[in-house]
């Protein structure tokens, strides 16, 4: 099954999540829109929402007979549309997921300064601040998570993991999987 191209909302704690991290003056592009329900809600908060998806079908379903002005839907896979320059925020809700570090390589690449998306880990949802990576350490014990979309443990003696190495995630760029 093509899980990226099957649809399914998601709950409204997932969503209120995303929209609590939006704010008027943010350009949005809604990767995976589905059928715009949450794209409406960020065009009312947002300055401009861009919302892409591929799925054909699942537009049609979209009521897009009363859209706000500053919603932009766009029928079209987002590996390849090329991305407005104003994007100031991507929001990924995909948990299947299997172009993260594409897509934010895209974002990175129009300077867009945030993702917010649950892609990453597979469960839960995230803000990933690019401008607040550093570079991965590999001397460095314990879980990271790389803008490129990879997550990991970097080794250590196993009588050296405390509950606080296990507890905490650093936000890197440049991990082993960027290299590959």
């Amino acid at each position: 099954m093509d899980w990226e191209a099957a649809f399914a909302p998601y709950d409204e704690e997932t969503y209120r999540f995303v929209i609590e991290r939006i704010g008027p003056q943010d350009v949005v592009l809604d990767i995976g829109a589905g059928d715009l329900r949450l794209a409406r809600r960020l065009a009312a908060i947002a300055k401009h929402v861009y919302a892409i998806e591929r799925n054909a079908e699942v537009l049609s379903h979209a009521d897009r007979s009363t859209l706000p002005d500053n919603l932009i839907v766009v029928g079209a896979d987002a590996l390849t549309w090329p991305f407005p320059s104003d994007v100031t925020v991507g929001v990924l809700l995909m948990r299947h997921c299997a172009h993260v570090a594409e897509y934010v390589a895209r974002l990175k690449a129009i300077h867009c300064s945030r993702l917010i998306t649950n892609a990453r880990w597979k469960m839960g949802v995230e803000a990933i601040d690019f401008r607040s990576g550093v570079s991965y350490d590999p001397d460095r014990a314990g879980w990271y998570a790389c803008a490129c979309g990879s997550i990991g443990f970097s080794g250590v003696d196993p009588e050296l993991i405390t509950t606080q190495l296990l507890d905490e995630v650093v936000e890197v760029e440049n991990c082993p999987n960027c290299r590959v």
